[in-house]
């Protein structure tokens, strides 16, 4: 059911980008600026919600694995439900909203009761962890295309949606795995079910990209589970595979 809002009412649903503050948008700060409630995720930054003014509702919705503050429909009604009481809601998330955030599913449930929703992108983490890195996510010797793919199974859910990485093609690619850590040794074993004499292709983990404990991990396709192990690898991390990876300062 649609409801009649007033047209001055406005829902922002912002990326706030991959984790450094200095990295977020000037028009996302100007919609912070005026937010009377804003719903934010775990990690955006305090350096970030100081923008917002002091007398904002301040709401954190955050998820990791496991541990959801709230569920995902809970969110969006509290969306709607903020939004029929205030003139300006904004909902913060990491990264950008339509990038593995679960964005369009909120963007979907507002505009569908009447709600105006200005979307304002932000730099997605693949983006962030290459600038940070220096890495070229494409390059003409190496790679013509950028794959973006989640690592995230759904207990329970039908997983007709998640990746089959047995059937990745490797060559002239870069894949960058969202949420794949937990993963990682199974989406490797089943690249190399399709991938024989590709056990040496370049491998990446990559953690809090673009913060100050940013960390890098560097191996291959058959290593890279064990590297992670080694290292006690942590979550935020990238999983990159490609042949750009070679191009890397250490290597």
């Amino acid at each position: 059911m649609m409801i009649n809002f007033e047209v001055h009412k406005k829902v922002y649903l912002i990326g706030a980008g991959p984790g450094d503050p200095e990295l977020l948008t000037i028009k996302a700060v100007n919609a912070l600026k005026k937010a009377n409630a804003v719903l934010y995720d775990r990690l955006i930054s305090k350096e970030i919600l100081e923008y917002a003014p002091k007398n904002a509702a301040m709401i954190y919705v955050g998820k990791k694995k496991g541990n959801h503050s709230l569920p995902q429909e809970e969110i969006c009604n509290l969306l709607i439900q903020l939004a029929s009481k205030n003139p300006y809601v904004v909902r913060l998330k990491g990264g950008d909203p339509f990038i593995f955030g679960r964005g369009g599913e909120e963007y979907e449930a507002v505009t569908s009761m009447g709600l105006n929703c200005e979307v304002i992108p932000g730099i997605t983490a693949a983006m962030g962890a290459a600038a940070s890195l220096g890495l070229s996510l494409t390059h003409r010797d190496h790679s013509s295309e950028v794959v973006l793919l989640t690592g995230h199974k759904q207990i329970g859910k039908n997983m007709t949606n998640y990746p089959d990485f047995s059937k990745l093609i490797l060559k002239n690619k870069t894949h960058i795995i969202y949420m794949g850590l937990s993963q990682v040794e199974s989406i490797a074993k089943d690249i190399l079910t399709n991938n024989s004499g590709m056990e040496n292709f370049p491998a990446m983990i990559v953690e809090n990209a673009t913060l100050p404990n940013q960390r890098t991990i560097i191996g291959t396709i058959s290593n890279i589970y064990n590297k992670a192990i080694e290292a006690k690898a942590v979550s935020p991390a990238l999983v990159i595979l490609g042949e750009v990876i070679r191009n890397f300062p250490v290597l």
